[in-house]
Formats: C-alpha cells, sequence, structure tokens
C-alpha cells in the first residue's frame, strides 16, 4: 500500500465518528459514473451498446450526486457565506482556464468567452452557487419541495430555461438538491430497512427501459442533460419524457442509498476527494477524444473507457493531487480576494 493512501487511510481513521461512509462511497460510484459517462460521450451516436450504457448512467447519476450536495448543506448561514469563495470564483477561474486550454492548447475554434454560459461540466459549479447562495430563502416558501418538482417539468414551456447560466439545469435538477437538504439520518435509515431484492430490481428495469429507448429510438440523450426548453410542437410528448426522467432518477437514487454499503472499504477514500476528480477530468476528457482512439472498434472502445475511467479516477483522487489542487484554486482565489485585516 503506498504512503499517500496509508496517509489518507490514517485521517480517515482519525475523522471515524464523523464520517458517513455511506455518503463516501455512494459518492466514490457517482463519480466513477460521472467520468465513464463523458468518456463515452464521444461515441454514443456510432454504437447502441454504447449509447444504452450512456442512456442508464445519464438517467440517475448527476440527480444522485445534487442530492448528496443538498444533504450536506443543512447549516445555511455557514454555505450562503462561503459560497461565492468556494463555488463562483473557481467557477469564474476555471471558466477562463477551460477556454483559453481548449483554444490554445486544443487548437479549437474560438467558441467566444462566456461568463454564464458555462462550458461543459462546469455547469455544475453555477448551479451549487446559486442553490446554496439562495437555499436559505427558498425553504421559507411553502410546499417549495412539490412545487420545484412542478417547476421542473414546466419550465421546459419557456425558453428563458435553457443554457444562460445553467438556468434549464438549475431549475431541473433543483428538487433533487431540495431532497437531500430535507432528507435526515433517520430517512436514510428508513430506506436502508427496507427489502433489498426489491431495490435490486431498479437497476435492471432502468437498464431495459435504457436498451428499449435507445433500439426504438423513443428520444436523445439531449433530453437527459434536463438543460433546455421543450421543442415546439412536442411540448406535452417532451414532458412526459422529463417526468420519466425525474421517476426513474429518483427510484434509482433510492435504490443506491438502500443497496451501496454503508462500510468503509476501497471506495471510501475516493469518495473523499469527488470534487478534484469532477474537475480535473473536465480537462482531460476533451483531450483524450483529441486522439480519436478507437473510433473505428466501438467494443473495443468500450473496454478502453473502462480503464481509462479507473486511471483517472485513480489519479486525480491520490491524495497529493488534491493537495496540489487545492494550493493552486488557493492561490489563484487569493488574487481576487481582499485580504482581511487582522
Amino acid at each position: 500500500m503506498d504512503k499517500e493512501l496509508i496517509n489518507t487511510i490514517d485521517q480517515l481513521n482519525t475523522n471515524d465518528k464523523n464520517r458517513d461512509y455511506l455518503f463516501d462511497n455512494l459518492k466514490a460510484i457517482l463519480i466513477i459514473l460521472v467520468v465513464w459517462g463523458h468518456i463515452l460521450a464521444s461515441m454514443r451516436a456510432e454504437n447502441d451498446v454504447i449509447k444504452s450504457i450512456y442512456f442508464f448512467i445519464f438517467f440517475f447519476h448527476m440527480p444522485a450526486m445534487v442530492f448528496i450536495s443538498g444533504y450536506f448543506s443543512k447549516k445555511l448561514d455557514k454555505i450562503r457565506n462561503n459560497a461565492v469563495v468556494t463555488l463562483l470564483i473557481p467557477y469564474l477561474i476555471l471558466n477562463l482556464i477551460d477556454y483559453f486550454y481548449k483554444i490554445l492548447l486544443l487548437r479549437e475554434e474560438p467558441f467566444g468567452f462566456r461568463f454564464f454560459n458555462p462550458n461543459w461540466g462546469l455547469w455544475y459549479l453555477l448551479t451549487l452557487f446559486l442553490w446554496k447562495f439562495f437555499l436559505k430563502d427558498l425553504i421559507k416558501l411553502k410546499f417549495v419541495l412539490p412545487l420545484s418538482f412542478a417547476f421542473a417539468l414546466f419550465s421546459g414551456f419557456s425558453k428563458e430555461f435553457s443554457e444562460f447560466m445553467a438556468l434549464g439545469r438549475m431549475v431541473c435538477f433543483l428538487p433533487f438538491f431540495l431532497l437531500g437538504y430535507y432528507a435526515v439520518p433517520e430517512h436514510i435509515a428508513k430506506i436502508r430497512s427496507l427489502p433489498k431484492p426489491l431495490f435490486a430490481l431498479v437497476p435492471v428495469f432502468t437498464g431495459i427501459l435504457s436498451v428499449f429507448i435507445v433500439y426504438r429510438d423513443i428520444f436523445d440523450t439531449e433530453l437527459l442533460f434536463l438543460r433546455t426548453y421543450y421543442p415546439e410542437g412536442e411540448e406535452i410528448r417532451t414532458m412526459l419524457f422529463r417526468l420519466l426522467i425525474l421517476i426513474v432518477a429518483l427510484a434509482m437514487l433510492l435504490t443506491l442509498i438502500n443497496l451501496v454499503s454503508a462500510k468503509k472499504n476501497f471506495l471510501t477514500y475516493l469518495g473523499t476527494s469527488t470534487m478534484t476528480v469532477y474537475i480535473l477530468h473536465i480537462f482531460t476528457i476533451p483531450a483524450l477524444e483529441k486522439l480519436e482512439l478507437l473510433k473505428q472498434q466501438p467494443y473495443l472502445y468500450l473496454v478502453y473507457s473502462v480503464l481509462m475511467t479507473i486511471l483517472i479516477t485513480y489519479i486525480y483522487s491520490r491524495p497529493s493531487v488534491n493537495r496540489a489542487y487545492d494550493r493552486v484554486m488557493h492561490k489563484l482565489t487569493g488574487l481576487l480576494l481582499i485580504k482581511e485585516k487582522m
């Protein structure tokens, strides 16, 4: 066992009483799926097997991640006070870096820098900022949780809720953030006490549904992103598809809570570093796509995608990588902040 991992284990053992290994393990599984799904993205139109796997992953992985973010957002004043420093400023810095990275290093055509039209996976930082900053006010609304589900469905009728400031995703994933906020350990314990064989059928159903949608060409992967308005003339039909996506996401979320181990294991250590993995993979995968490896061999590409997912999540979850990322981001953030007087 390498020295870095031993240090991480020692740190976890020190904080044993304060950690919930279930959520560490959940975050680890979800970040693996995030990375794998993004590696598969460039091949989803080339092969129905890959597209079916992609559908399966995107049905639930982001709603579940958002739920966990909401679950750990109960200290309202603290998360609001920290939201600008920990989310908004890093988002602006990373968005700027991502633009020049793609233009100068990946040699993409200039696409115009956009502060509030986030590039690719960076939408999550912006929406997290908005949710955390306004959560204290949102929960003052009566029936905010059921209203958020209704708004997620009906927002698709308005062109306002699209990619600008990730507003489409902000409102569509908000119900899962609120579900996480309102969930307490007693709710989690109740879900975990329910019969596991029943929940074990949910991933099977989701997998079959994914294959059925792909092979019958029911709807496109674009709808899974929950980021834009309904197309004209197909509003009701598309709204029903969005409703299906929300239901499947909720069922898979409950299934993960029920089935994933709450004991410390190899996933636990990955689960403590998910944000670093998430940020760094955003810059890695576009570079890998430029190589166009195995593009004519989809099944070999599928094997390659699994191996590359393991490699990316392993390397970027290393304690030394986490420390390096934190130091760099701290320095960059410090350039924009006024130092407080002692």
